[in-house]
Parts: structure tokens; C-alpha cells; sequence
């Protein structure tokens, strides 16, 4: 499609129209359409936090915002992995304490005979439980039936 010189001059001054008439009608915005917002729901363009000042443009954080809270976020993140890890590796000091005073195998038990105290290091034990312990290794047992 060949465009003249005539045509083209045509298009230039509709769009101009176009876009002249768009920018006066910005201004007289209809009733019922693009609502004030409220200044407390938006983002402000800066926050103090605990990890420091958080700027923002139109909401959005800069680049060294978005690097600040990129680095906390994945330090709890590290944090969270730890805290969940920290069951796991109980029990398996549970079973190396277990292994360590001949209970190795599926059928061994641990009874406590006495309430629990500071001495045998438990992370989360009672001082008002008895309790009765017992840890196996599937792969050594296979599955275990009645």
C-alpha cells in the first residue's frame, strides 16, 4: 500500500485532532468514573521500617527498595528452612541417643522410669510425662506389620 504525500498530511492532522480533543477531555472527567483514592490506602513514597527508609515511585519500589527487601526476604526464608529443620534434626539426635545406651533395633523400647529434667537434653520434653520411646530404620526392618 503506497501512502501520498496528501494522504498522509490527512492522517497527521486527525490524529492531532484526535489527540488535542483526548487531552481536553481528560480534564472533564465523567461522574461515576475514576473515583478520588483515599491517601491512606495508597503507597506513600517513603516508609521507615525496621530495615530502613523503603522508597517508592507511583507505588512501585525503587531498585535499591527492591534489592532491600529482596535480601530480608530471603534471609527469612534462611530463617524458615532452619526453624523447620529443627524437628528433624531432634529426632535424629533422639535416635543417636537411643542407639548409643543398645537400642537398635525394631523391638527395643526407651521407658523413662523418672519425670524428665534439664539432664537429658531434650528439646521440647515435659517434666511432667513419662514417656516411651522407640525408633527403627526401615531400611534395615523392611515395612513393620502387627
Amino acid at each position: 500500500m503506497h501512502l501520498t504525500k496528501k494522504c498522509l498530511s490527512q492522517i497527521a492532522i486527525a490524529a492531532t485532532t484526535v489527540f488535542s480533543l483526548s487531552a481536553v477531555n481528560a480534564t472533564e472527567i465523567p461522574e461515576g468514573y475514576n473515583t478520588p483514592i483515599p491517601g491512606y490506602i495508597t503507597t506513600p513514597d517513603k516508609v521507615e521500617s525496621r530495615l530502613g527508609t523503603l522508597n517508592f515511585f507511583d507505588g512501585v519500589p525503587t531498585k535499591e527498595t527492591s534489592a532491600t527487601l529482596l535480601e530480608n526476604l530471603n534471609f527469612l526464608r534462611g530463617v524458615e528452612a532452619f526453624l523447620n529443620g529443627v524437628p528433624m534434626a531432634s529426632i535424629h539426635g533422639l535416635t543417636k541417643g537411643f542407639a548409643s545406651i543398645g537400642a537398635t533395633e525394631a523391638n527395643h523400647i526407651i521407658v523413662t522410669d523418672k519425670l524428665m529434667d534439664s539432664n537429658p537434653l531434650f528439646l521440647t520434653a515435659n517434666t511432667d510425662t513419662v514417656y516411651v520411646f522407640n525408633s527403627f530404620d526401615l531400611k534395615k526392618t523392611g515395612p513393620l506389620n502387627n
